[in-house]
């Protein structure tokens, strides 16, 4: 995995609590230009006023662009939904390896 490209941008912060601010920061708008960071950024943050703009760099890795924030932290039910998720997969790939179809695969979940 490497670094292709760099390059600057503009991400406009809301909140997630727009009457108060006593929610999250988040990003409302990701831009190539400061710019459009500035027109979406419009009345979208607390009580209506005009959402902060900052600037940073996003990264593009396997030809995918990679933008910094925070990584959301997960809930007790995500936590119990990603385990039964894993479960699942886990089924799926022993039912692959033990030379079952797609087609077997969906009858057997139908």
């Amino acid at each position: 995995m490497e670094i292709q490209e760099t390059k600057k941008i503009w991400i406009a912060v809301t909140n997630t609590d727009c009457t108060e601010g006593r929610g999250f920061q988040k990003p409302k708008a990701i831009c190539e230009t400061k710019a459009t960071a500035l027109r979406l950024s419009k009345k979208g943050y607390i009580q209506g006023s005009d959402c902060p703009v900052e600037e940073s760099i996003a990264v593009k890795v396997d030809n995918r662009w990679l933008v910094p924030w925070t990584i959301e932290t997960a809930s007790k039910e995500d936590i119990a939904a990603q385990k039964r998720l894993d479960e699942y997969q886990a089924v799926l790939n022993r039912a692959r390896e033990l030379g079952l179809t797609p087609e077997d695969i969906k009858a057997l979940c139908s």
